[in-house]
């Protein structure tokens, strides 16, 4: 009976530890999703950013694109998740200041209409590079980093 009861533990340990392993299902291990390999340029995660059949000649222009615009929008993104942090930390205040954090979310709108109009530049310059139709709508990176 004892050595069941330690057969059923160790089964149920087991079954507990691979759980999470299986949970976010296919795609996001590593060199999937963009969580797998680091994510940068010439990771897999963007090779398939929605254009399909692409040349290795646009390949590697879409990935100086990528490189391009993460290095030119990383102020940006910064100085909007800075303003959020800002803008959580007046919301937790004891008295909240109502002025202050209608003009801190006024500038984080400013910063995301800056943000949204180097995204759609980012967008058309893809398309650019890959014009024969095989657009599927992915965002790519562009996408994703707001």
């Amino acid at each position: 009976m004892k050595k069941l009861v330690t057969i059923i533990g160790v089964l149920l340990l087991a079954a507990v530890v691979a759980y999470p392993v299986f949970a976010h299902g296919p795609g996001w291990g590593r060199g999937g999703h963009m969580w797998g390999n680091g994510g940068g340029p010439g990771s897999s995660w963007h090779h398939d950013r929605g254009f399909r059949g692409l040349t290795e000649e646009q390949q590697t222009k879409l990935d100086a694109l990528d490189q391009k615009f993460f290095n030119e929008t990383g102020d940006l993104r910064g100085r909007i998740w800075s303003k959020r942090a800002e803008l959580n930390g007046l919301f937790n205040a004891q008295n909240p200041d109502e002025n202050k954090i209608k003009a801190l979310q006024k500038e984080i709108s400013t910063l995301q209409a800056q943000m949204s109009e180097k995204r759609l530049s980012y967008r058309l310059e893809a398309r650019k590079t890959a014009p024969e139709g095989n657009y599927s709508g992915g965002r790519g990176r562009g996408g994703c980093w707001n």
